[in-house]
């Protein structure tokens, strides 16, 4: 209850904000008000991303897979949804780091590595997807780029299964066939 009564606090000075804006001549992107005029527009949006949070916890899956499409049909654009889904998954990464840290369960060596590896690859893809992105001068690319990784994640998970499966049984047959030889 106290984060609905501040969330509509905050959507009010947002409304008075916008319209001292307007006064002067601001000029808005046509995608920055659309759907967000009234109180209620952002509560069913916290509302949403409250049982988005829900599932994502209980699940285990990163907020963005969830968020995500949320946020494209509040028409929010493909690079600020991005963004957006990047800010939520640094906050919970950083999160879980502490919690690990405190625990003494982490392995700072490994930990050390795999994060200068992201940081690296997370440069070279987002300065990649910019190029494209101002060579094309469609916000739509990114849209395909997320949708292509997530259709590339879907697929894999049957396909990790089925590898794992064929190896099981192979493994067997070849354990099976060298203690056979062992003993004779």
């Amino acid at each position: 209850m106290v984060m609905l009564s501040l969330t509509a606090y905050s959507v009010n000075r947002i409304k008075r904000n916008t319209e001292r804006k307007k006064e002067f001549g601001y000029n808005f992107d046509k995608n920055d008000w659309d759907k967000f005029e009234n109180t209620w527009e952002v509560m069913k949006l916290c509302f949403f991303c409250f049982i988005a949070a829900i599932l994502c916890s209980c699940t285990g899956i990163a907020g963005g897979m969830v968020l995500g499409p949320l946020f494209l049909t509040y028409n929010m654009i493909p690079s600020v949804m991005s963004g957006t889904n990047q800010y939520i998954t640094l906050v919970a990464s950083m999160s879980v780091c502490l919690q690990f840290l405190m625990a003494k369960n982490m392995l700072v060596n490994y930990a050390l590595c795999f994060g200068s590896m992201t940081i690296v690859c997370a440069y070279i893809g987002i300065s990649s997807v910019n190029s494209i992105v101002k060579k094309s001068g469609k916000q739509s690319v990114i849209t395909v780029i997320l949708a292509a990784c997530l259709i590339i994640a879907l697929l894999s998970l049957p396909l990790k299964f089925l590898l794992l499966n064929k190896t099981a049984h192979s493994g067997t047959d070849v354990t099976a066939k060298t203690s056979t030889e062992t003993k004779s």
